[in-house]
């Protein structure tokens, strides 16, 4: 029987990556899965607050009596000489958002890894699925990088291809990249199983890097066209979603809309006028009108035509 490779895999205490990863791993007949290095204590990662299912890595890999770090900075001397001491062949990084210094990067014995999704030298950074969707992107991909010291920086050792409708929230797309990834990572793990695999460097020309999503970036603006504000509630989409302000301060989050090219309402009197029919409230664009179809009411979505929205919809229509 061929050796077990060992691993320690990096992730958020409560990604919904990380969870099928740590099953995969723990349970696969090549690997032995050595620890899991999760998020500090009383941290957890943002993406996954809201979704109604959650998870614990902390609690799975207990389950499964696999070690678990949750260092408040990873690079720290002492999370150093514990890595160190587990003598693995691969770490591997799956929604973790510490960024590993040099001295961890040169710990494991062939490579460290990175599963990032996007198709990399594009969409570096934090929250890709969020920058794709607001961008329109109709092709996207999964990367799987051998890491560097840059900001996903490192050369491509795999990356799969992923053809987007244009019609995914964001939550759509990250959970899409999570299932391809969870596809990929078991394409992969015989290719690394000898450490033969090969790696093409990024051309870094073509890069492109965004940040966490500001409260900014969730702000409508309707004198943008009807299509550019329709992807901005796409990817605003769930948490914290994105929303105007009526002139009384009243904030609005919108969690979707419609494009209508087919009204015949006239011009509207200026971009983000409100306009009512029966139950229906359209929303006046730079080009065209948008059909506003549910928003938020006390955390829960709701229809513009529901009981529960009657309130908003008579301060939207004043």
């Amino acid at each position: 029987m061929t050796e077990q490779l060992k691993i320690v895999l990096f992730s958020e205490v409560n990604s919904k990556l990380g969870s099928p990863f740590l099953r995969i791993l723990s349970a696969h007949p090549m690997i032995q899965l050595a620890a899991i290095v999760t998020s500090p204590e009383d941290m957890v990662c943002s993406y996954f607050v809201q979704d109604e299912n959650q998870v614990n890595l902390q609690v799975e890999a207990g389950a499964l009596g696999i070690p678990v770090l949750r260092p408040a900075r990873v690079s720290s001397a002492d999370i150093v000489d514990a890595l160190a001491a587990l003598d693995s062949d691969y770490f591997f990084v799956a929604n973790f958002q510490q960024q590993l210094s040099s001295e961890l990067l040169a710990i494991p014995r062939i490579a460290a890894i990175n599963f990032h999704p996007a198709p990399l030298p594009r969409y570096a950074g934090l929250a890709p699925f969020f920058w794709m969707v607001r961008h329109g992107e109709r092709h996207g991909a999964i990367s799987v990088i051998k890491m560097d010291e840059g900001l996903d920086t490192g050369p491509i050792i795999m990356q799969r291809q992923l053809r987007l409708s244009g019609h995914e929230t964001s939550i759509d797309l990250r959970t899409f990249q999570e299932q391809q990834n969870v596809l990929l990572l078991l394409d992969l793990l015989p290719t690394l199983a000898n450490g033969a695999f090969t790696c093409i460097p990024q051309d870094l020309s073509r890069r492109s890097y965004y940040g966490r999503p500001k409260e900014t970036d969730y702000l409508l603006n309707f004198t943008l066209n009807a299509a550019t504000v329709h992807r901005y509630v796409l990817a605003g989409y769930r948490h914290p979603g994105a929303h105007f302000f009526l002139p009384d301060g009243t904030r609005i989050v919108v969690l979707s809309m419609m494009l209508r090219h087919d009204l015949d309402m006239g011009t509207p009197d200026y971009p983000g006028c409100i306009v009512q029919t029966g139950t229906e409230i359209f929303i006046a664009a730079a080009d065209a009108w948008l059909q506003l179809l549910t928003i938020e009411v006390n955390g829960v979505e709701k229809s513009v035509t529901s009981v529960a929205c009657q309130f908003a919809l008579h301060k939207l229509a004043r």
